[in-house]
C-alpha cells in the first residue's frame, strides 16, 4: 500500500490546510447567501409545486418516483384511498389502481422499469405483498408467489439483461432468487433446502452473470453468481460455515469490487468471475477498514475506509493488476476522528460527497483525487448542515441542506459555492425536500410549504413560453364572428400566458383597389397554464364581403405573440382557413 502519495496532496500539516479550508467555505458560503438573487447558471430553473395529491394541508406524502414507458409514476396518498400508486399525466397526479379498496394502503414499493412497464410490490387483502405491473392504465398481479393472502415479500428487484430478479418467500423454501421472464416467475434455484431460505441480497451485473450474497447453510454467507437459469458458489471467503457477509457490490474494469471478511478483518476484495482475491489490508488486523460508500470516477474506485490511524476517511484504488494501488486521497479529520464521507456524486470529474470536518459537522466536500476541499460550512459550527440528496441536474448538483437560518432546503452548487435556490418552507422552518428524481427534463422531488403539506414539487427550466393553437380552421358564424383559441402549456410556470392573436390572409389578394395582405381580425388572450384562452374575431362589412366572394381570401395565417410572468416571449404562426355558415 503507498502510504503517502495520495495523502501528500494535502499541502501542509493536514490541521492547517483543514483549517484554510473551512475558513475558505465559510467566506463562500457567506457570499453565497449575500449573492441569493443574483444571476447563475442555474437562475432559469424554477422550483415551484406541481400536483396536490391530497388537496389542503394535509400531506400526499409521495415517494418513490420512477419513470417507466414514458411516464412518473410514485406512491401516495389522497386521504380517502389510503398509499397506492399514482402516476403524473400533463401535469396532473392520477391514481393508477386501488390496489387495497379504501382507507387501507397496498402500499407500492420497489418501483422498477422492465419491458417497457412498471413492475412494483403491492398488497393487496386476497394476495398479501406480491409482485404487480402497469403501463398506466391496465394495473395487474404478475404472479402470486406465496399463494393465498399470505406474502412474498420480494425485495431486491433488479432489472439483469432480459430478466427481472428479486428475493421472495413462496411459503415453503423460504427467501431464494428467483426471476421473471415477462411471462411467468420461477424460483433460480433453492440454494438453502427447508424454509429458513438463503436470503439472497444484492444482486449486480458482471459480464455474462449476475453477483449475489446469500447463505446455502453450509459455507455461510458467501459470494455466489448466477446465469438466471443456477447459482454457483463463487468463493468461500470467510472458511467453513462463518459468515464473509459481501457487500457493496460494484462494477469497474470488469472486476466486482465489493467488502468482505475474513481473518483480516472487513476489507476491500474483488473477482472476476475466476480469480477472487483481496485487494489490499487497509487495516491489518482483525478489526477490518470496513469499505463502504463505493463511487467509480475516472478510473478508479473511491470508497470510504478506517486504517485504524485516521478513521472513517476517503480512499481510492486504480484497480491495477496484478496489483493495485490502494491510497488515502484525504484525512478530512485530521487524526483518528472520522471524517466519514458518503453520498458520492460525480460532476465534471469531480467527486463531491458529505463528510464530517473537525469541528464543522457533515458538510459539502469536493475532491478532484488529490486530497479534498471544503465546499463551504452552510451550517456555521459543530452541528453541520445535515445534507443529502445529491443529484446531478441542469448544469450542477441539486441537494437539500439545513443552513439553520432557512431550515432545511434546496441547494445548487456547480463547482461555485454553493447557494440556496428556494426556502420552500420561508424562515427557520424547514421544507424538507426528497426524493430528487430526474423526468423529462425537469427534476421531481417531495417537499412541504407549509400550506399544502409534503406534495409534488418540480424544478424546470422557465426560459421558455409554451403556446399552442390547436384548430386547423376557423369557423365564421352568420353574424360574422369567429374565434380563434390559444392554449397555454401545462409545464408553463408563470402563468397565467397572456398576448395577441392576429389573423391575416396568407397571401396577397385584391381589397380596397390593391393586392395585399389582409387583416382579418385580431384580439387579447389570457390562459392559464394547462388551458386554452379564446379570442373572439368580427369580421367587418368590408372583409365579410371579400371572404365570401374570394376563395384565396379564406387562406389564414394565425400569428400568435405570447408572453408570461417571467417576461419569457414567443412567436407562433400557423396556416389555416376560414369556413362555416358565414361564408355563405
Amino acid at each position: 500500500m503507498s502510504s503517502n502519495s495520495e495523502t501528500s496532496g494535502n499541502t501542509g500539516a493536514p490541521g492547517l490546510r483543514m483549517l484554510l479550508a473551512i475558513a475558505a467555505g465559510m467566506l463562500a458560503v457567506a457570499f453565497g447567501v449575500l449573492g441569493l438573487n443574483s444571476t447563475s447558471a442555474h437562475a432559469e430553473i424554477v422550483p415551484h409545486r406541481l400536483a396536490e395529491i391530497n388537496p389542503g394541508p394535509s400531506t400526499g406524502n409521495p415517494y418513490s418516483f420512477t419513470e417507466a414507458g414514458g411516464k412518473l409514476y410514485f406512491a401516495g396518498y389522497d386521504g380517502v384511498h389510503g398509499s397506492e400508486l399514482w402516476r403524473l399525466e400533463a401535469g396532473k397526479p392520477v391514481m393508477v389502481a386501488d390496489i387495497n379498496p379504501g382507507q387501507q394502503s397496498s402500499e407500492p414499493s420497489g418501483l422498477i422499469e422492465y419491458q417497457g412497464r412498471l413492475y412494483f410490490r403491492a398488497a393487496s387483502p386476497a394476495s398479501g405483498s406480491e409482485l404487480w405491473r402497469t403501463d398506466g392504465q391496465t394495473t395487474e398481479m404478475v404472479a402470486d408467489i406465496n399463494p393465498g393472502p399470505d406474502s412474498s415479500d420480494l425485495h431486491e428487484m433488479t432489472v439483469i439483461d432480459d430478466l427481472l430478479v428479486f428475493s421472495a418467500d413462496n411459503g415453503t423454501n423460504g427467501y431464494e432468487p428467483w426471476k421473471f421472464d415477462g411471462n411467468s416467475a420461477s424460483m433460480i434455484q433453492d440454494l438453502r433446502i427447508g424454509a429458513a431460505g438463503s436470503n439472497p441480497y444484492d444482486f449486480t451485473r458482471l459480464a455474462d452473470h449476475f453477483y449475489l450474497r446469500a447463505d446455502n447453510g453450509a459455507t455461510g454467507n458467501e459470494l455466489w453468481r448466477s446465469n438466471g437459469n443456477s447459482v454457483t458458489l463463487v468463493a468461500n471467503i470467510a472458511a467453513g460455515a462463518a459468515n464473509s457477509n459481501p457487500a457493496n457490490f460494484t462494477e469497474m474494469g470488469g472486476f466486482l469490487y465489493f467488502s468482505a471478511a475474513n481473518g483480516l478483518g472487513n476489507e476491500l476484495w474483488r473477482t472476476n468471475g475466476v480469480m477472487t482475491s483481496i485487494v489490499e489490508d487497509i487495516r491489518p488486523g482483525a478489526s477490518g477498514s470496513t469499505p463502504q460508500n463505493f463511487k467509480v470516477m475516472g478510473g478508479h474506485l473511491y470508497l470510504r475506509a478506517d486504517d485504524g490511524v485516521t478513521g472513517h476517511e476517503l480512499w481510492r484504488t486504480d484497480g491495477a493488476q496484478p496489483v493495485a494501488d490502494v491510497t488515502q486521497v484525504a484525512d478530512i479529520n485530521p487524526g483518528p476522528e472520522d471524517g466519514y464521507p458518503s453520498q458520492m456524486t460525480v460532476f465534471e470529474g469531480q467527486l463531491y460527497f458529505k463528510a464530517d470536518g473537525a469541528g464543522i459537522g457533515d458538510e459539502l466536500f469536493v475532491s478532484s483525487g488529490t486530497g479534498a476541499e471544503l465546499m463551504a460550512d452552510l451550517n456555521p459550527g459543530e452541528e453541520g448542515s445535515n445534507l443529502g440528496g445529491l443529484t446531478v441536474f441542469g448544469g450542477g448538483i441539486y441537494f437539500a441542506a439545513d443552513d439553520q437560518q432557512h431550515g432545511h432546503e434546496v441547494w445548487f452548487t456547480d463547482g461555485s459555492p454553493p447557494e440556496l435556490v428556494r426556502d420552500i418552507l420561508p424562515g427557520s422552518d424547514s421544507g424538507d425536500p426528497y426524493g430528487f428524481t430526474t423526468f423529462g427534463g425537469s427534476l421531481y422531488f417531495s417537499a412541504d410549504d407549509g400550506t399544502s403539506g409534503t406534495e409534488v414539487w418540480r424544478l424546470t427550466d422557465d426560459r421558455k413560453v409554451k403556446v399552442t393553437i390547436p384548430a386547423a380552421t376557423i369557423r365564421v358564424d352568420r353574424a360574422g364572428r369567429a374565434r380563434v383559441k390559444v392554449r397555454c402549456a401545462i409545464s408553463e410556470i408563470s402563468g397565467p400566458c397572456l398576448g395577441t392573436v392576429t389573423v391575416k390572409t396568407r397571401g396577397k389578394v385584391g381589397f380596397g383597389g390593391k393586392r395585399r395582405q389582409v387583416t382579418i381580425g385580431k384580439g387579447k388572450f389570457s390562459a392559464d397554464p394547462g388551458q386554452a384562452g379564446t379570442v373572439l374575431l368580427k369580421l367587418n362589412r368590408k372583409v365579410r364581403r371579400l371572404v365570401r366572394k374570394t376563395r384565396a381570401a379564406r387562406k389564414l395565417t394565425i400569428q400568435v405573440k405570447a408572453r408570461d410572468g417571467a417576461g419569457n416571449t414567443t412567436s407562433v404562426r400557423k396556416a389555416s382557413r376560414l369556413t362555416g355558415a358565414g361564408l355563405r
